[in-house]
């Protein structure tokens, strides 16, 4: 194994942390040729964002009147990314804003799931180089999901989470085609 000698060290804990990213949908194994990094492709992206709004949907269900606790902090960075002009810092708000959305769930394992998956997503969006596609969007989508947050109704922020990330499903698969 060339990387283990290249990094200097033996073959196991090289193997060991290219399954962990195989795992976690970075990179790919093909018996014969070995790993390589995972591709970039349309289909990941129809399968991931449904993903994430189911995840980040059941931590805001999970979260129910703890979430309200949390406004402030929402509507705060929200507030950040929407003043915001710097297009790799505007990426890093509005993970900001989805960190604290679901941070009150109780669910140590959900928050690992949803830590894997919005990394695949960082992977593969390009929001890091391209910053957000629908800023003014994505910034009025947080603001509605707040302000159901904040009347109580989880129900309607649940829905609205979920039509956030069918939306930004649709962004990234047309910035892919561009």
């Amino acid at each position: 194994m060339g990387l283990a000698i290249a990094i200097g060290t033996s073959r196991t804990p090289v193997r060991e942390a290219l399954i962990a990213l195989e795992q976690e949908g970075l990179v790919r194994y093909r018996p014969n040729h070995g790993f390589s990094v995972a591709p970039l492709d349309e289909d990941l992206v129809r399968q991931l964002y449904p993903i994430l709004g189911a995840l980040e949907a059941t931590a805001v269900e999970l979260s129910g009147g703890a979430l309200k606790v949390l406004v402030p902090r929402l509507s705060n960075a929200n507030a950040r990314l929407g003043r915001e002009i710097r297009r790799a810092r505007r990426y890093e708000l509005d993970r900001e804003f989805h960190r604290i959305l679901t941070s009150a769930c109780g669910n140590e394992k959900l928050i690992q799931l949803l830590e894997q998956h919005w990394n695949q997503a960082r992977r593969i969006d390009g929001g890091q180089t391209r910053g957000m596609a629908n800023f003014e969007g994505s910034c009025a989508d947080h603001a509605e999901i707040v302000d159901a947050i904040a009347g109580g109704d989880l129900m309607m922020a649940v829905a609205l989470l979920r039509a956030h990330w069918r939306e930004g499903q649709k962004i990234v698969l047309d910035w892919m085609r561009s």
